[in-house]
């Protein structure tokens, strides 16, 4: 069973062992960050990932804000900019 804050960017896993003894680990989670304001992108957050359209190589992240507001991101592979 895992448990998930989004407020926080850690995951507690609780995992059963034998005779009735539970362990608790804490584990890091790596969010993915937005390209054109390099704010972190929640997993609930309504965010796009897509490649690069210049180069294809690069997920080019951006969050609702920035979808909305039409900024600009840049790739770091090609440098090409888009709206």
């Amino acid at each position: 069973m895992t448990r998930f804050r989004p407020w926080c960017s850690k995951v507690y896993v609780i995992v059963p062992e034998r005779a009735g003894r539970i362990t608790v680990s804490q584990k890091s989670v790596s969010l993915p960050t937005c390209t054109s304001c390099n704010r972190p992108i929640m997993p609930a957050e309504k965010a796009s990932k897509f490649y690069c359209p210049n180069c294809h190589q690069v997920f080019i992240w951006r969050c609702e804000k920035c979808r909305k507001f039409s900024r600009k991101y840049k790739c770091i592979n090609c440098s090409f900019e888009g709206p």
